[in-house]
Parts: C-alpha cells; structure tokens; sequence
C-alpha cells in the first residue's frame, strides 16, 4: 500500500522537472520548494518532512531533520553535506545523469588545450596569425586518434569520457580507488588499476582528467612530480574538484610551460554569485588555462535525468520499496 510522504525540494534546477511529473501525486508524494537562503522556514519545513531533496546540507539544516527518511542528492558529490550533524536513521541517496554534460565538456576543453586555442585566439587579435600556412615557426598539433586519456575516477562520468573519447579515436585508460588489480577486459577502457597505478598512468597519457572524489586520499594528489610525469605536452582537465590539485604546482607548470594546457571546472575557492576571483594565482593571465566557473554538468538534460532518479527514489521511498543510488543507509534499516 502506497503511503503518503511529504518531501522538501531546495534544488531550484530540478524543481521545474518534479513539479510537473504526475507519478509523484500518483504515489501520494507532497512536494513544496523552500530555497536554501530560507533558512527559518525551510527549517521548520524539515522538522516535519520525511524527504530533503538538495545538493547542500549544512549543520544547521542537519539539526532540524527530525523526522527525516531520506536525503536526496541531486548531484554525484556528497561533500557538501554537514555529515558529523546528520542523524545515523537518515538515509542519504546521490544523483547522476551528467555524464555527457561533463564528457562533452572534458572532449572541448581537450581539444582545445591540444591546439592551444586560446593562445591562438588572442595572438590573432593583436594581427599575428600564428599558423604553419605563413609562418613554419608556429607551435604544430595532433589530431586526437592515437592519443592516451587517462581518467581518474573510472565511475559513471568517467566511463561517459572514456566512451566520447574512444569514439573520436582515443585511448581511455583509467583508475578506480576500488580496484583491487589490473583488468584489461573493461569494455570502456584499455585497462583499469587502483590508485597506485597513478604514476604509470600519468606516463602513458597526452591528456588527463579528473573526474574522482576528493577525500582525504584525493586532496592534492596531482603535483609538481605527477605534472612532470605528464610532460610538456601534456593537457591536464579537472572536473572533479579544485582540491585534487596543488595549485601552486599547477601554476608554476603552467606558466614555465612544462604542461602544455589545462581546462578548470572546478576551484578550491568557494563559489559566490557575487563576482569573485576563481583563485589568489592569477590563472586568467595565462593564455593556456581554460577557465570555467563549476559548469561543465549543468546542460539542461542533466537537470531533467537528475530529476527522474529522485522521482524515482521519491516514489521508492513513498512504496517502500529498496532505493537505488544509496550512499548510506539510514540506521532504521528500512531503506536502501
């Protein structure tokens, strides 16, 4: 018997998508949307709800989960929940569907670091057409097939990467913090290790991309010796998060020239819709950094796949039926 489920949606991108899906009303799921700068309501909305559906969580909000069943993330990443302060009962479930978004993104960005399109953009732009065509100086270029793309985080938007990237000829390698030996019979990669095949990774790959966690094993994994090992030539893309790099490392390689490019979705300083620097390195100097601001998921089709796995899990929730996507399960036992 379908039970009736009040749930508190502060995601102002999936809420368009909830709001009109009528399996939700048909699975007896009450819905408001409160946003998060609401503070005092949208607190007094969890005090009774069974379902949060967010990509923050902080302390404050964690303390008034009362009653909370379940924790909806609309996003891949959970570190932007107050963990320390969730109640153990609280069930905490993530969110995908932006794979390609980000595939696409890593396969532009790439691209364009490879052929220094940046630099060639502003040198035209003061009258200097730096092209093999007039001048046999100019810095050359290779086509993509045969090129190496090494992926760290082999999961779900690593394995959309990895797909895009062998479509246009490349070779995807990659690593999975759960792999416990190497395996080359992965149908998406040429072969897949644990994290301490980082470094013979690193050799092998023109192009690297990071698309893992950060946690304590992550946080300033990539420095000046890994930048090294990637070469000259080499084009770094982070879409994981800022912290998995030393920024200072990446700097210095990138000004000295000792890494070719790098494409930056994601920055250690936090977000702000108010005009912010990305980072105290002056990054927006250097005509080989591609800077974008946290967006390379944010096509509109994530929004609407994201918002189909938290129907879905909204609808689990409200039937009693196991949840998918679960992160952790709540200590009730009757989730996940």
């Amino acid at each position: 018997m379908t039970a009736h489920l009040t749930a508190v949606v502060t995601d102002d991108n999936v809420w368009p998508w909830l709001r009109d899906d009528t399996t939700l009303t048909d699975h007896g799921v009450d819905m408001c949307f409160v946003p998060l700068a609401d503070a005092e309501r949208l607190s007094r909305r969890l005090a009774t709800a069974d379902a949060c559906v967010s990509v923050f969580f902080p302390a404050d909000l964690a303390r008034s989960a009362g009653r909370l069943r379940l924790l909806q993330v609309t996003a891949a990443g959970t570190d932007h929940i107050a963990w320390p302060h969730l109640p153990a009962t609280v069930t905490v479930a993530n969110s995908f569907g932006h794979g390609r978004s980000v595939a696409e993104h890593v396969l532009m960005t790439l691209l364009a670091g490879r052929r220094d399109l940046l630099w060639r953009d502003a040198r035209l732009r003061q009258g200097h057409r730096h092209t093999r065509l007039v001048d046999p100086h100019a810095p050359s270029f290779r086509n993509l097939p045969g090129a190496t793309v090494g992926v760290v985080g082999a999961g779900h938007i690593g394995r959309s990467i990895a797909q895009l990237c062998a479509a246009v000829g490349m070779r995807p390698i990659g690593i999975r913090r759960s792999a416990a030996q190497r395996s080359t019979d992965d149908p998406d990669f040429g072969w897949v290790d644990g994290p301490h095949a980082l470094h013979e990774l690193l050799r092998e790959a023109d192009v690297l991309v990071l698309a893992c966690p950060l946690d304590d094993s992550t946080r300033h994994m990539i420095g000046a010796p890994e930048l090294d090992l990637l070469g000259p030539d080499g084009v770094l893309v982070n879409v994981g998060r800022g912290a998995l790099v030393q920024e200072q490392s990446l700097y210095d390689a990138l000004s000295s020239r000792r890494l070719r490019a790098a494409a930056l979705d994601v920055w250690t300083t936090p977000a702000d819709a108010r005009p912010t620097p990305a980072s105290p390195l002056p990054f927006h100097e250097l005509t080989n950094v591609i800077m974008t601001p946290h967006f390379s998921a944010t096509a509109e089709d994530t929004y609407r796949d994201r918002a189909v796995d938290v129907a879905d899990n909204l609808n689990r929730l409200a039937a009693r039926l196991p949840l998918r996507n679960v992160v952790r399960t709540g200590g009730t036992g009757t989730h996940g």
